[in-house]
């Protein structure tokens, strides 16, 4: 059997429709590129082995939004480019298109010049597509274009990826994750500053070069001058945003850590609220890749294994079909006990 209609089989399997509600419900049903209700689940990578795909791979999506994933829409195609190449500051090398005093880069190319983490490949191959499709440059224009029937993408949306990256590092939303993949971000962190300056350093390279070639203007005004401009007008006014979003993440930190002592440890809530209630990743799975349990149905688990008493149920929506289904409910004590167990656990076991 070809690859194809292996994974046509697989697509019908009880197997893969496990997955999907799993992906599903990570997002309440909805699409994670545009927040309407998700119909669909979209591989960003796919596995070697049809059934073994990480969470972070499958993203909830709408018809639409997962037509654009794949390119299925209308792009404009570079023209006048000339291929250029650069060394970033952790030492990667962009092979890069310069046209119109634009850059751009395939999502593999910017993803080997920035040296991200492995771990984080899915994160950043699903996110830079998604950032372009979102977002729009100052004056409205398109972040992704074609080159040769490959996507290449502006560094507008890769400096907007990295923002994200840096909002999740100081909100501690990767402080769940292995001692070793822990050693990795830290590191890409540590290299997030220089980063950005670098990627906008080459932006304004592109646009002194342009200038350069580009007719006199009327009124006498210096290259250099007019870069400077530019920069005193951007760099200000991106630090200010860096910087509100900040005071704005420590705030919520601030509120999270103040909420618990307002709460009801007897109150009957879902693991789901339990989970988010904790600021904790829904998908995490503690012992992958022995078990592919996400964190949310290990606890439910170990919950069922010791008869710990339950509430009434409640329902909530499992996909975009309004497909609902009833969720047990446990004491809130009861729920952050088990997980504050499972993200302390030193043996990788299921037997409890």
């Amino acid at each position: 059997m070809d690859r194809k209609k292996e994974y046509q089989k697989y697509l019908n399997s009880d197997e893969w429709r496990q997955q999907r509600d799993l992906a599903l419900f990570r997002t309440d049903g909805f699409c994670q590129f545009c927040g309407e209700l998700a119909t669909q689940v979209h591989h960003v990578k796919y596995p070697k082995t049809l059934g073994h795909e990480h969470p972070d791979t499958l993203i909830p999506v709408c018809k639409k939004c997962h037509d654009l994933s794949h390119g299925v829409q209308k792009m404009n195609h570079l023209v006048d480019v000339q291929q250029m190449t650069e060394i970033t500051p952790s030492g990667g090398h962009l092979k890069y298109l310069l046209s119109g005093a634009r850059i751009y880069a395939s999502v593999k190319s910017w993803e080997r010049a920035l040296q991200v983490p492995s771990s984080m490949s899915a994160w950043f191959e699903s996110g830079l597509p998604r950032t372009a499709i979102l977002k729009k440059d100052s004056s409205g224009g398109t972040l992704e274009m074609t080159y040769l029937n490959t996507a290449v993408y502006r560094w507008h949306a890769v400096a907007d990826l990295l923002r994200s990256f840096d909002r999740n590092w100081h909100n501690h939303q990767y402080s769940s994750r292995p001692k070793s993949e822990q050693t990795e971000l830290k590191k890409f962190h540590d290299n997030y500053e220089s980063l950005i300056s670098w990627g906008y350093d080459l932006q304004e390279r592109a646009l002194s070069s342009a200038l350069v070639s580009a007719p006199r203007p009327t009124l006498p005004v210096s290259q250099d001058d007019l870069l400077r401009a530019i920069k005193d007008a951007v760099a200000p006014r991106l630090h200010q945003h860096d910087e509100k979003i900040r005071e704005h993440d420590l705030i919520i930190s601030e509120l999270k850590d103040a909420i618990p002592t307002l709460r009801d440890e007897g109150e009957f809530i879902t693991i789901k609220q339990a989970v988010n209630e904790q600021g904790l990743d829904p998908s995490l799975m503690p012992f992958h890749p022995k078990s592919s349990e996400n964190l949310s149905a290990l606890a439910g688990q170990i919950l069922s294994e010791r008869n710990v008493m339950q509430g009434e149920k409640v329902v909530s929506r499992l996909d975009g079909q309004s497909i609902i289904k009833p969720l047990n409910t446990y004491r809130r004590t009861d729920i952050y006990k088990v997980l504050a167990e499972i993200l302390n656990q030193k043996q990788i076991s299921l037997k409890f």
